[in-house]
């Protein structure tokens, strides 16, 4: 059966074959894990899996996959200082946020709130030992940006990064700027490589090392 990319009725646009075309890394980054992010955990099994997240239902699908990976859990939200912070459960774990919702992103209110611990991604990244390169997916929903701004050491050694942006429509409170995004990867000497996927209210952005890009 052929595989569907485009989506006329919707508009929605979905390639993830174009992972293939990612550089090699050492080590593979994942920030919000949710219930697992397969494909990527396949590609680098033999790699060092290091999987960030903040809540318990997380780690305990991580364990239940990765038990025979190279992997390391981090129970923490990342963000751009350490602090701790209020985070809205929601029946799908993979929709919990640090964030209110808008109308627009509403599904109902969330199941449960915890206080949890916020770090940013340099310190974490400073307790977890780690030799060579890395590759990052952060999908964090709409906490892309306070994860960056915390990231500017490790974004150094990073080889490419993907990222669940949020674009045009608002659908958290207090949400940034896509433009703002790609503003600070611009600083950081990344360039758009890839899109992913194409949605109505996100898209999943590639970026690459600008060093390391051949024109």
């Amino acid at each position: 059966m052929k595989k569907i990319i485009y989506y006329k009725k919707t508009g929605m646009y979905i390639d993830w074959r174009q992972t293939s075309m990612l550089p090699e890394i050492d080590n593979f980054i994942d920030i919000g894990v949710g219930k697992g992010t397969f494909d990527l955990w396949k590609k680098y099994k033999k790699k060092k899996i290091i999987c960030i997240d903040p809540l318990d239902e997380s780690e305990k699908i991580t364990k239940k996959i990765l038990k025979n990976y190279n992997y390391t859990f981090q129970r923490f939200a990342v963000g751009s200082k350490s602090e701790l912070k209020k985070i809205n459960i929601e029946k799908d774990i993979e929709r919990s946020t640090l964030l209110d919702v808008t109308k627009k992103n509403f599904e109902g209110k969330p199941v449960a709130q915890r206080i949890i611990k916020v770090r940013t991604l340099d310190h974490i990244m400073k307790d977890v030992k780690t030799k060579g390169s890395y590759g990052i997916k952060i999908d964090v929903e709409g906490y892309e940006l306070e994860v960056l701004k915390g990231a500017r050491k490790t974004l150094l050694k990073t080889n490419f990064l993907i990222v669940e942006a949020r674009h045009n429509h608002i659908t958290f409170k207090q949400q940034y700027a896509l433009s703002t995004l790609m503003n600070l990867m611009t600083k950081n000497n990344f360039v758009l490589t890839n899109i992913f996927t194409a949605k109505p209210f996100i898209a999943d952005l590639c970026f690459q090392p600008k060093k390391n890009i051949k024109i």
